[in-house]
This record gives structure tokens, C-alpha cells and sequence, in this order.
């Protein structure tokens, strides 16, 4: 299309350069440039599903607006857009579509809430003399703490220990030289159900490059399961959490103790 010819059109379209043509054209150009930007903050940030579903009934409703409107270029964009976002998010979330579809066809809810606050207490005070012990000698950690969903399909494939939480149990798991150093316990009320568990890495493009594959697999656990994951930096001893597939870097012991408290599980 040549330069004269899309003038023509423009012309066209509103109306010989009409005040109200104009106004219709710039409201236009608007809408697909903010349906353009929130379509890439989706695919960039691999949202949760909730708002992508806020965003397609946002997008159908904004849509019949501009079908009101008689807003033709807006529409013809759209409708395109439309169509070739579908094959883009089915490429994007697949992991999130598979995690979805395995779980409609089986249980996966567990209870793990305390009924006591003295056991809570002892399980939060174990994991964070541990986390301290390990931050101090900059060796690496991941301690996933099962909430309302199982983690039976990790627990399967990993070292079974079914065993009452101590300190010095969860710490020496952790050792660099044995079998349990590279991967991940998950602990289930105040039993480590298993370790040396090995997580789906985050697949998210926003990651920091500096994050290694510890952080990257407790990301990705977070994103699948409503897991709260304790990860202790091999590098620099630095303390960080996932849940909800958020990562809270650098955190105070201090603050790793509320967050305990907040996520563990309580009736």
C-alpha cells in the first residue's frame, strides 16, 4: 500500500478530515494500541489466570462497544488479533494448561492445617533455626511446605523420609556431598515427606538472570501449587520465598518467621 493511497483511506474513514471523523479516528487508534499493550503484558509476564480471563471478558465487552460505535479499523484489528492470540497464549501458558488438565481428572487437596498452635510454632521454630544455620554457612537450600494441595507426584519421584521434622534431620539433608544437597524436601504438618525432589523450572521470561536454578524451580513449583517455598542462596546465604509464583528476595529472618506464620496452614 503506497503512501497515497493510505491517505485516501484515511480520508475515507473520516469523513474528509471531518472534527467528528477525526475524533472517531484518534478513539480508534487508542483502543488498539491499549489492547496491543495489554495482550503484550500478558504474554511478557505470564499473568494468573483469573486476570486472563478478566481480560477476554474485557476484550468481548470493549469489542460490542466498538461494534455500537461503528468503529471499523478497531474492530478489523481486533477480530485479527483475536485470532492469532489464541495460538499465542495455547504456546505461552502450556505448562499452566497441562498443570490445569491434570488436575481435573484427580484429587490433589490435602489437609494440612494445624489444629495446635504449639505444633505450628515448633515447625515454624525448626525451619527457621535451620534456614539460619544454613544462611550462615552459605549453603544451599529449597524447603517446600505443602498446604492445601498435594505434592504426591513430586514425593513419588524423590528420596522417601516420612519422617518427624527435626532441626538437625532437615539441615543435613541440605550437606553438599550427599545425595539430598541438589534438591528440594517438602514437608507435609511436622512430617519431611521426602527429598531430593526435583521441580519444573519457571519458564516466566522476566526472571533476574542472576537467580539460579534453585529460585527458578521454587518459582516454578509456586506457579503450579499452592506451595510456600523456603530458598536459601548457595551463593551469598541470602534467604528468599516463593507462593503464588512471586518470589520475595532478600528477606530478614525476621520477616521469614511472619511470612510462616501467615502461610502455614491454621485452623
Amino acid at each position: 500500500m503506497n503512501l497515497n493511497k493510505f491517505i485516501d483511506i484515511i480520508n475515507e474513514y473520516t469523513d474528509n478530515w471531518s472534527a467528528a471523523g477525526i475524533v472517531k479516528f484518534v478513539f480508534d487508534v487508542i483502543i488498539v494500541a491499549i489492547v496491543i499493550l495489554l495482550l503484550y503484558f500478558l504474554l511478557r509476564k505470564k499473568v494468573k489466570a483469573i486476570r486472563i480471563f478478566i481480560f477476554i471478558f474485557a476484550y468481548f465487552l470493549v469489542y460490542a462497544v466498538i461494534y455500537i460505535l461503528g468503529l471499523s479499523m478497531s474492530a478489523t484489528i481486533l477480530s485479527f488479533l483475536a485470532f492469532w492470540s489464541f495460538g499465542i497464549f495455547i504456546i505461552v501458558y502450556n505448562q499452566d494448561i497441562k498443570h490445569f488438565i491434570d488436575n481435573s481428572f484427580k484429587v490433589s487437596k490435602t489437609d494440612n492445617a494445624f489444629t495446635s498452635v504449639e505444633e505450628k510454632k515448633n515447625l515454624i521454630n525448626i525451619i527457621m533455626k535451620t534456614i539460619e544455620f544454613l544462611s550462615k554457612r552459605q549453603i544451599g537450600a529449597l524447603i517446600t511446605i505443602e498446604r492445601e494441595d498435594n505434592l504426591n507426584t513430586y514425593i513419588g519421584k524423590a528420596i522417601t523420609i516420612n519422617g518427624d521434622i527435626t532441626a538437625e534431620l532437615l539441615s543435613s539433608l541440605f550437606i553438599e556431598g550427599t545425595a539430598t544437597h541438589d534438591g528440594a524436601v517438602i514437608i507435609r504438618k511436622n512430617k519431611i515427606m521426602c527429598a531430593g525432589a526435583y521441580y519444573p523450572s519457571t519458564d516466566k521470561f522476566d526472571v533476574p538472570k542472576f537467580l539460579g536454578t534453585r529460585h527458578r524451580a521454587a518459582i516454578g513449583i509456586s506457579e503450579r501449587y499452592d506451595a510456600f517455598t523456603v530458598v536459601v542462596s548457595e551463593e551469598t546465604g541470602n534467604i528468599s520465598t516463593t507462593l503464588d509464583g512471586v518470589i520475595n528476595l532478600e528477606l530478614s529472618l525476621a520477616r521469614v518467621e511472619e511470612m510462616l506464620d501467615k502461610y502455614i496452614p491454621f485452623k
